[in-house]
């Protein structure tokens, strides 16, 4: 297959991306967002206690992503509202008789500190992981591009990964583990990652990085026959935020990271 032929099976990909309806993953809403100082407050308890700090999330909470707490745990502490009602005592209405008081009940709210809450760290269950792709070896990609792994100490569950620098983790628990890190990895490739950004990445905001990345995630699962096209569909259009088109300089970048991708994890015959 030639480039042009390539492109040219990409273009469509792009359009349908913008065009075609996708679902957001379930999983990028699945966990409470904690408060910054919550998600501070965690953080400091799983370094005293020597805990891999990671996602967060209730007992129940976890059950229902179908892991459970080990048995001996102690729950994490963090500050959570608690509403209650008042009955407050004042003065009756005017068509009412002189002199009476009426009461009725008013809703406040207030902050207590409870043991509610466990990191992933400190459960077990299912795990989702990367499973090997015909074709692509990804660990050879990543050391082609000069990319390695880090841990992944994200207190947010909803945040599948993230890329800093050349390095890029992968939750645990991601649903879909081999499109996240295609999409982390676009991240670096992209140089959205760098601190010396490129001239033409000057005027780009998050939301088109993030479109970038996923649309070069998109790419690649479809030409690697992956899952999760529907979901990259939901999430482009989530960050395009009604845009009906993805810019032609953003499609030449799509087009050339997906490249530089698929062929840095290329196996022929001969390395198999």
């Amino acid at each position: 297959m030639t480039n042009t032929q390539e492109h040219a099976t990409w273009g469509e990909l792009l359009h349908s991306a913008v065009h075609t309806p996708g679902k957001l993953l379930a999983a990028y809403t699945a966990f409470h967002n904690y408060s910054f100082g919550n998600a501070l407050l965690a953080l400091e308890q799983c370094i005293s206690r020597k805990i891999e700090p990671g996602p967060l999330n209730s007992y129940k909470g976890w059950l229902q992503l179908k892991r459970q707490v080990r048995k001996g745990e102690k729950g994490l502490c963090l500050c959570m509202p608690v509403t209650y009602k008042k009955r407050v005592t004042g003065k009756a209405a005017p068509e009412t008789i002189e002199g009476s008081e009426e009461s009725q009940d008013e809703v406040r709210q207030r902050f207590v500190f409870r043991n509610y809450w466990f990191v992933l760290a400190q459960t077990e269950g299912e795990m989702h992981y990367e499973q090997p792709v015909s074709g692509f070896d990804l660990d050879a990609a990543l050391q082609t591009l000069g990319i390695t792994r880090a841990s992944f100490d994200e207190i947010n569950g909803n945040v599948q990964g993230f890329a800093h620098q050349r390095q890029i983790a992968v939750s645990p628990i991601a649903e879909l583990p081999l499109k996240t890190t295609l999409h982390e990895i676009a991240h670096v490739v992209l140089g959205h990652t760098t601190s010396q950004k490129l001239v033409d990445l000057e005027h780009i905001d998050r939301n088109f990085r993030e479109v970038e990345a996923e649309s070069v995630a998109l790419i690649c699962c479809e030409s690697l026959a992956l899952p999760g096209a529907e979901a990259a569909r939901g999430y482009i259009q989530h960050w395009l935020q009604g845009e009906k088109e993805i810019p032609n300089q953003s499609a030449a970048r799509i087009f050339s990271a997906a490249q530089t991708i698929l062929k840095a994890g290329c196996r022929t015959e001969e390395s198999q």
